[in-house]
């Protein structure tokens, strides 16, 4: 059980313990894709108008087949009951979608922000009342600063870092040596070892999850680059964390892909995959800041986030 010892005492614009926790998982997973403040407060203010923070089991007249936070349908669109029902992972859902707005269209003339804010929740949810999130506003902005700096132990590492990280700019030149003891394996290419100990003498990252280099595989036919012994996945979130990265681990994901762009000719880059996306030289993707150059990759779309590629980076390898 989490412990909810580390909550604000009482209550916040009238929510509690339970609805305090998610209004934190909420806010902990729009940090995580790297959204700002104000997007964050979206997806609480989204999840009062929807459940009252509560992760509910039940829908309406309305959507019978609604749960979660947001309420969300068993329409193929937010995953499986146990991902509607998932704080983090409807969360993470929620802001995937609110990512594709075009808030030019959905605000038209409005000019009043808490208004503004509802009809872009409402580009999302398709409410019946595009105010409906409205009067939640003021609420989710008490909430979001009473939470502000708190550690809550169970939920991914506090959103409030996020808030002040700085650009992010490549590092030195790599460093070349056969040093990769801890993924070494008598399958495992030159390039994609110097690969890996460059990354670690570069940053001396201890990843969360690990590093997984060589791995037989023997259900892909014809094998991929693991089974090759060519490409790493550097895990930076854990099961235990929803597989979200935090959001200081999510920016030092991007600071070594943007550093490994840079030097990709020298550590025999192939592409990498990370968050759904996919940077790839061999096709022709320019040489810039990962948010630049990403492509959305189709191959990896299923809504599983390891699938998906959103809880490791994977860096392959010519040989």
């Amino acid at each position: 059980m989490i412990d909810t010892d580390s909550l604000p005492e009482g209550n916040v614009a009238g929510y509690y313990d339970e609805q305090l926790l998610n209004a934190a998982y909420i806010i902990n997973a729009g940090a995580a894709l790297n959204l700002d403040a104000r997007d964050q407060k979206i997806g609480v203010m989204t999840a009062m108008g929807e459940s009252a923070l509560r992760v509910l089991d039940t829908g309406d007249a309305a959507g019978p087949d609604s749960r979660g936070l947001f309420q969300q349908r068993d329409n193929g669109a937010w995953g499986s009951l146990e991902d509607r029902m998932d704080p983090t992972i409807s969360a993470t859902n929620f802001f995937l979608a609110l990512m594709e707005v075009d808030e030019e269209e959905a605000i038209g003339d409005e000019d009043v922000v808490a208004r503004q804010m509802s009809l872009i929740a409402h580009a999302v949810q398709v409410n019946a009342d595009p105010y409906h999130y409205e009067s939640y506003w003021d609420e989710a902005e008490e909430v979001f600063n009473a939470l502000a700096g708190i550690d809550l132990p169970g939920v991914p590492d506090n959103y409030a870092a996020s808030q002040s990280c700085a650009a992010i700019s490549g590092g030195g030149a790599p460093q070349i040596s056969d040093q990769c003891a801890p993924v070494a394996h008598a399958r495992l290419e030159t390039s994609t070892c110097r690969g890996y100990a460059a990354i670690q003498t570069e940053f001396g990252i201890n990843w969360p999850g690990g590093v997984g280099c060589y791995h037989p595989r023997p259900w892909e036919i014809p094998p991929m680059d693991h089974p090759k012994g060519l490409a790493c996945d550097y895990m930076v979130a854990t099961a235990a964390q929803g597989k979200i990265p935090t959001p200081e681990m999510h920016q030092q994901a991007i600071e070594v892909i943007n550093w490994l762009i840079q030097h990709h000719e020298v550590l025999k880059i192939k592409y990498i995959i990370y968050e759904g996306h996919i940077w790839n030289p061999g096709y022709g993707d320019p040489v810039g800041s990962w948010e630049t150059v990403k492509r959305w990759n189709p191959l990896y779309a299923t809504g599983d986030l390891t699938t998906d590629h959103y809880d490791h980076i994977h860096v392959s390898h010519h040989p």
